[in-house]
């Protein structure tokens, strides 16, 4: 019985392992790219000039972003149709288009070109015919960074003209041109023997030329000659052994190509807005010069009908209407001027006129409740930001909601707590040059200790005639242990090496100039990580500067310390930075991401 019991067992898993074949594995995943099997005409073919390529692949494609990506080379009037059908590319001219005589195309398709099933891209994918007896084989690479942060640039066309005069980039069609990838890297392929000039461009009307203020641009000083040598690589094939081949080299191929975008000379308005009743902004692109604002009115208004208030780069004008009959009034003409640029480029004053609306919405009905034994709330002047902690180099700031009419100095006061109480402490209040709703307090403070900031009842008045009623605002001081230090050796310095610190999101936290010594120190710094920028500030400004083209000035040149600097509370760091060891590309690789135009 035991023996059938077995046997029975066994046929049962046999039959069950014939129902239950399991899933064939399909084999190795595809990694390798489409390759051609053919094309009408063959690749580098002579003497072709008709309207239509095909390239054949060992199997199906399908094209990613194509049209971003190609670029004809010379460029063409017209840009092609392209379209794949199963393992088939077309491309097809405009009928209009006329190529060339005794030149030689290059089709560049970046890595729009992937296999269907795995989206393997074919890298760098060229295809290049010639309308005459030569296919010209000469090429140039390099690289294009953003001037101002090292981020590389994709999608910029690069470009070289024969023509050596500087007009050529601003007049003239480039000989030959080619896309940034990713890496913001680019290769200018099929050449002819001779002398270019080398630029790059941000083209927004797709022209080839600089001949818009808005356009992003970049070019190389020197003259270059492509040529082309064979150099013996060396190959590793064991650990204890080293072969060299010769290999076919193109020269130049490191080109340095920084984008900038010109500072623009056009002023013009960007726009206006009425948030409320009583506060007009006006914005512009450019900082302003001789500002002037008045309503258009049949009937007289107050001679000091608002107060003005520019941003800190004075390229927004705030205005606070105090004339009660014109903040009342839903609708505002208001006619403005300003010093811009007239049709010849010279200095001019510029008029305009805008409506400007505001409607209140209709206040909600309150209920018997709400409005039964509910006092009605009275308004008063508060401080509208102020921080709850100072650092000991600082002062402490202080904003109002509106402009200030009157303020009695001599009934506010500051406290530092000592112990268990409370002692008065002299200071220094001062009100900001530009933007006047913001004061300051200061005084050399204690380190880790507690104030406050008091302020009587109606000690200040707003241009509405609000007042305040009394203000206790408390804030504490950061201890010295807290902060940290962070000395630079340099080696040496120049007189204008601009030394920046950059917190986490690139913002200059402090700079110093470098001294001959070539050693800077930051004190009481606050725990973080941060970054190191070194600008060549030619015109020692105090910033960084873009280039400007027709003045032959490049963008002023950064370096950046290639790591990380992280500081800590009540420690000292030390950093040793040698410039002359900065390598562009690993800095590059570790720390940008690729920036495309319209992040710029």
């Amino acid at each position: 019985m035991r023996h059938y019991i077995f046997g029975l067992l066994a046929m049962l898993l046999l039959l069950y392992s014939c129902a239950n074949p399991g899933y064939p594995t399909g084999g190795p995943k595809d990694m390798d790219p489409p390759k051609i099997k053919k094309s009408t005409p063959k690749p580098n073919a002579l003497n072709f000039n008709k309207k239509q390529i095909t390239i054949e692949f060992d199997e199906i494609i399908k094209l990613n972003d194509v049209y971003q990506k190609f670029v004809v080379s010379p460029p063409l009037k017209k840009r092609p149709t392209i379209v794949e059908r199963a393992n088939k590319l077309s491309i097809e001219f405009d009928e209009e288009e006329v190529l060339q005589e005794n030149t030689t195309y290059t089709l560049d398709f970046a890595d729009a070109v992937e296999d269907n099933n795995e989206g393997n891209a074919i890298e760098s994918f060229v295809f290049s015919f010639s309308t005459g007896e030569v296919v010209d084989s000469f090429a140039i690479m390099g690289n294009l960074w953003e001037a101002f942060d090292l981020a590389p640039v994709e999608g910029a066309l690069v470009m070289v003209h024969k023509n050596l005069n500087d007009t050529a980039f601003t007049h003239d069609v480039p000989v030959r041109l080619g896309k940034t990838n990713k890496e913001g890297r680019f290769a200018i392929r099929n050449l002819s023997p001779g002398n270019y000039r080398v630029y790059a461009i941000e083209d927004g009307n797709r022209n080839y030329m600089f001949d818009q203020p808005g356009e992003y641009i970049a070019w190389l000083d020197t003259i270059v000659s492509p040529a082309m040598e064979y150099v013996e690589m060396p190959d590793t094939i064991a650990p204890d052994s080293v072969i060299y081949s010769e290999e076919l080299v193109y020269t130049p191929n490191d080109l340095k190509l920084f984008l900038f975008k010109e500072e623009s000379t056009q002023q013009y308005q960007l726009g206006e807005e009425r948030k409320d009743s009583n506060t007009l902004a006006f914005f512009f692109n450019l900082p302003l010069e001789d500002f002037s604002l008045q309503p258009v009115l049949d009937e007289p208004f107050d001679e000091d009908w608002a107060v003005f208030e520019p941003t800190a780069k004075n390229d927004t004008m705030f205005v606070w209407i105090t004339d009660s009959a014109l903040y009342k009034r839903d609708t505002l003409t208001m006619a403005f001027s300003y010093l811009g640029l007239d049709s010849l480029n010279n200095p001019a004053q510029i008029n305009d006129t805008v409506r400007m609306y505001y409607f209140e919405l209709p206040k909600k009905k309150e209920s018997r409740r709400q409005k039964k034994g509910v006092p009605e709330k009275v308004k008063t002047l508060q401080l509208a930001r102020s921080p709850s902690t100072v650092d000991v180099y600082s002062s402490f700031d202080f904003i109002m909601p509106t402009p200030v009419k009157l303020m009695d100095e001599t009934a506010i006061g500051l406290l530092e707590k000592v112990d268990t109480l409370w002692e008065e402490r002299d200071f220094v209040l001062r009100q900001d040059s530009t933007f006047k709703r913001r004061y300051s307090v200061s005084r050399k403070w204690t380190p880790g200790a507690n104030y406050l900031l008091s302020v009587d009842s109606a000690a200040i008045e707003d241009v509405y005639g609000l007042k305040n009623d009394s203000i206790g605002k408390k804030f504490s001081v950061k201890t010295l242990e807290s902060y940290g230090v962070l000395l630079i050796d340099l080696g040496y310095g120049e007189d204008d090496w601009l030394l920046q610190l950059l917190d986490n999101s690139e913002k200059v936290v402090r700079q110093k100039y470098v001294p001959n010594s070539g050693k800077v120190g930051f004190e009481y710094l606050n725990v973080g990580s941060y970054s190191l920028k070194l600008v060549l500030d030619r015109n020692k400004n105090g910033k960084w500067d873009t280039g400007n083209y027709a003045r032959k000035l490049q963008p002023e040149q950064v370096f950046y310390y290639p790591e990380k600097v992280d500081v800590r509370a009540n420690w000292e760091v030390v950093v040793k930075w040698e410039l002359e060891k900065f390598d562009i590309y690993d800095f590059v690789e570790k720390n940008r991401r690729p920036k495309k135009r319209d992040e710029l």
